[in-house]
């Protein structure tokens, strides 16, 4: 009797422990597969913010510009520093030539979000809010008319300061746009005739003539402070009015007159208006994307800016010697006559500070960095 108690003992008791063991087995089983599926979904989030991470964009860019101008060239050099400071995440795919639309267009077409980015030109932007006419002022830089760089250094010199060039960009975001560059393809816009002997030395040499203008508020008022007519002539029309004498001169800029072939035989080195050709985006395209690619744009659009000054720097001088040697007389004024130039022109800075609203500010600004 006492074997049969003590053999039903020990068989309970065995099954107490094979049962415990059971149990630790699969509670360690299921801790088990729950760390698994934990380190699954750890690994899933990795995985999807990798993805997130390297997801590549593609931004449309229009201009109206032809491919063999500075203007495309610029942007060819611009997508290419883009996509290589994003390791290929951030492509530009530029339409030159207007062939999404007219220039005047652009514009509204980023803010309808039909394209993204624009490389325009502050006389086109003008006319989408008129603070841009301060780069259509003359004499608002200080310059050495033999020493192309000294404009251009005071030129990015404002762009970049907090109440100049920062101010209009801030405007522009208040606007909807988002500059990213502030950068020019040209140097300032001088006074060149059709003949010798309409040569312009100083203010009092331009009274009377007929000199086409780039329109808008400024240009005109411009001409008439030193006593010469303006008229708006489109750029297709521009070669044959020279020609035809319509008109016996024009404002514009040095590297385009020369690579237009313009028939021009004078050139005054006097800086009477100022264009640059900002790249603009759309506020909101810009915020969309990744923080990263924000700042790639924005230190691309910088470097711009110093690309452009190196490049149009060299070819201004190679400009200059090239007219010369082909029979343009290019005309240095000395101090005497920048400074009659620069009074002479005032009623056209007064115009924008009584027109345009911020105007005073800005020509404030423009003196205390002179």
């Amino acid at each position: 009797m006492k074997k049969i108690y003590f053999f039903s003992c020990f068989l309970f008791l065995l099954m107490f422990l094979v049962a415990c063991s059971n149990g630790d087995s699969s509670k360690s089983n299921g801790s088990q597969q729950q760390d698994e599926q934990e380190k699954v979904n750890e690994n899933s989030k990795t995985d999807s913010s990798t993805s997130t991470s390297n997801e590549e964009y593609v931004l449309k860019l229009a201009h109206g510009f032809p491919t063999g101008a500075f203007h495309h060239t610029f942007m060819e050099w611009f997508a290419e520093d883009v996509h290589n400071r994003s390791d290929g995440r951030l492509t530009i795919d530029i339409f030159p030539s207007g062939q999404l639309m007219p220039p005047d267009q652009e514009v509204p077409a980023i803010l309808q979000g039909q394209i993204d980015m624009s490389h325009s030109s502050s006389p086109v932007l003008a006319g989408f809010d008129p603070i841009w006419n301060v780069y259509e002022l003359p004499f608002i830089f200080d310059y050495d008319p033999k020493d192309p760089g000294v404009f251009l250094e005071n030129r990015i010199k404002f762009n970049n300061t907090e109440n100049g060039g920062q101010k209009i960009a801030e405007l522009m975001e208040e606007e909807g746009l988002k500059v990213i560059s502030l950068g020019f393809t040209d140097m300032f816009g001088s006074v060149f005739t059709t003949s010798v002997d309409n040569l312009v030395t100083g203010p009092e040499s331009a009274e009377g003539l007929k000199l086409r203008t780039p329109g808008g508020m400024i240009g005109p008022e411009t001409a008439k402070a030193i006593g010469a007519s303006s008229t708006t002539i489109a750029g297709s029309e521009v070669v044959t009015a020279l020609q035809q004498n319509v008109v016996d001169g024009l404002l514009t800029t040095p590297l385009y007159a020369y690579d237009a072939k313009l028939p021009i035989k004078s050139f005054s080195v006097v800086p009477l208006f100022n264009s640059v050709t900002p790249v603009i985006m759309s506020l909101e395209k810009f915020e969309s994307l990744p923080k990263e690619l924000q700042d790639v744009l924005v230190k691309s659009g910088t470097a711009l800016e110093q690309y452009a000054k190196e490049k149009v720097n060299k070819r201004a001088l190679e400009v200059y010697s090239s007219m010369e040697e082909e029979g343009v007389e290019v005309y240095y004024p000395s101090e005497e006559e920048i400074q009659a130039w620069n009074e002479a022109t005032q009623p056209a800075r007064e115009l924008f500070k009584k027109e345009v609203e911020g105007g005073s500010e800005l020509l404030e600004t423009l003196e205390s960095i002179k």
